[in-house]
């Protein structure tokens, strides 16, 4: 489902509008930042270039930070985090689509991604920041009247304009590492898998919102 600008504006001041519609926003991007928090984490352990493995590490330590104030403004909304759905959750569904080895294995076996793995994974986290950044630039407008909130997803948008920056970057860095082939197919198969993603997304978000009314109702 693609949004103008304007649209996608609308679509979120709309959300912000409905009973905790903010809170289910805030869980909804702090859900995005645990995971990566925990991933790359993970990661930093099982590269083998020494800067890529610093940049990662900043990077973990980021999200690790964001989640951290969004739970807490959610607390002082009232708003409880809770875990997402599996149709909501995006950052679950692309990182599926990855065909190399389990982070997790490979740290537990003491062994290192490959330049194939590797790049595939920087590839996952470039398109979910890309596609986070336009978001949170459009919250970060929509929250005008809400000063406080709109504090929180200021200081996370400072530190992902630089994520996406660095993985870009190292996404066209791997890309010289791997066959051509190999970077198309991978580029191809993760974005026709987000896209996917994108469209039981937006046709579950409805369920997601009404999930989060019911609450302040019992």
């Amino acid at each position: 489902m693609k949004m103008t600008r304007s649209e996608l504006l609308e679509f979120i001041r709309f959300i912000h509008g409905c009973p905790r519609g903010t809170g289910a926003l805030l869980n909804l991007i702090r859900a995005s930042e645990v995971r990566a928090a925990a991933d790359l984490s993970c990661l930093t352990e099982i590269i083998a270039d020494e800067r890529l493995r610093l940049d990662v590490t900043k990077h973990a330590a980021d999200e690790a930070r964001h989640a951290y104030i969004l739970v807490r403004r959610m607390n002082e909304i009232g708003f409880a985090p809770s875990r997402l759905p599996i149709a909501i959750d995006r950052t679950e569904g692309i990182v599926a689509k990855c065909r190399g080895r389990d982070p997790k294995r490979v740290y537990a076996d003491r062994e290192f991604f490959d330049d194939e793995e590797t790049f595939e994974v920087l590839s996952v986290a470039a398109i979910a920041e890309r596609d986070a950044l336009p978001k949170l630039e459009t919250n970060y407008e929509a929250l005008t009247s809400d000063p406080q909130t709109q504090a929180v997803i200021g200081s996370i948008l400072r530190d992902e304009h630089r994520h996406v920056a660095y993985l870009e970057d190292w996404v066209r860095r791997f890309g010289t590492r791997v066959s051509s082939e190999f970077a198309r197919e991978t580029a191809e198969r993760l974005a026709a898998g987000f896209e996917e993603l994108n469209g039981l997304f937006y046709a579950s978000f409805a369920d997601y919102l009404r999930s989060a009314e019911a609450e302040l109702a019992a």
